[in-house]
């Protein structure tokens, strides 16, 4: 598509989620950042800068994490579809223990390095890839995309669609053909869309001038315009989604903050830690 080479620039930021994600206890967080170090020496990859890799946001990723999680368990819903899965270890940990059915989907790059990642894991940890983990590179944009994800699930069933960190590189156009692809989908398997990419302007009105700066260097480092391209606010980003046909149900990052481990770990008090969690949620999407 025209707009690969945008979204390439995109994936370092899978990086950072990545490394964020060892300051957790969330399944493979560790092995699999190991692995992408590995796989960023060996290809002479432009290393992360230390401002850019902060560190401290760690709670609001792993909430994120841990809440999409607790809602897909809650759903009791054994096909689970990731878009733009990243690094995340979400499909790994759940296939192998919990014989969900799962495909995740990014850019050709990352699913190929994910492959070789889990594949050394899988080597290192004498286990199995499990058999119902499944890979496919694409584009969400393209509805072609997901009809070759959905070859690997049981039309008769309930689907659930997820993701955490896909809207936020994209303009309202692109998450328009975003939402009518999903709301495509689920007309065939009655089930249920997850995201956690509900992120408000207001959030950067505050005069945070690190968090600000932080920011602007992201968006060099993606050419995305990540805070024109947020929500002005939680009934703009409602009524975005009600409008391709969708009931809305919200949950808080907070929800899960009793089982965050980062705080302590990076010695964050939680004042500080739910600073970076302020206005954060999941909404879980029905069709109407």
């Amino acid at each position: 598509m025209k707009n690969k080479n945008s979204f390439e620039k995109v994936i370092p930021t899978a990086w950072m989620v990545a490394y964020r994600r060892t300051f957790t206890d969330i399944p493979f967080s560790k092995e699999i950042f190991k692995e992408l170090e590995e796989i960023r020496k060996k290809n002479n990859y432009e290393k992360i800068s230390e401002f850019l890799k902060k560190k401290e946001l760690a709670p609001q990723f792993e909430a994120r994490h841990k809440l999409i999680d607790k809602l897909i368990y809650k759903h009791n819903c054994d096909q689970i579809l990731e878009l733009a899965a990243g690094f995340s270890s979400r499909g790994l940990a759940m296939a192998a223990k919990d014989k969900f059915n799962y495909v995740e989907i990014d850019l050709s790059r990352v699913i190929k390095e994910k492959k070789q990642i889990v594949k050394e894991i899988s080597r290192k940890n004498n286990f199995k890839i499990p058999k119902n983990l499944h890979f496919v590179s694409g584009n969400v944009l393209n509805y072609g995309t997901f009809e070759k994800a959905l070859k690997y699930f049981d039309k008769s069933k309930p689907l659930i669609i997820a993701h955490e960190g896909l809207l936020r590189y994209l303009t309202m156009e692109e998450r328009a053909k975003v939402a009518k692809n999903i709301h495509k989908v689920l007309k065939k398997f009655n089930g249920v869309w997850i995201t956690s990419d509900i992120s408000l302007k207001k959030v950067f009105a505050k005069e945070n001038k690190a968090m600000n700066n932080y920011v602007d260097q992201v968006a060099k480092l993606t050419g995305k315009d990540i805070v024109g391209n947020r929500f002005k606010t939680e009934k703009e980003a409602k009524e975005f989604f009600k409008q391709f046909g969708f009931s809305i149900k919200r949950h808080s990052f907070v929800e899960v903050y009793d089982n965050l481990v980062s705080p302590k770990r990076l010695k964050l008090s939680e004042q500080k830690a739910k600073e970076v969690m302020e206005g954060a949620a999941v909404f879980i999407m029905k069709l109407i």
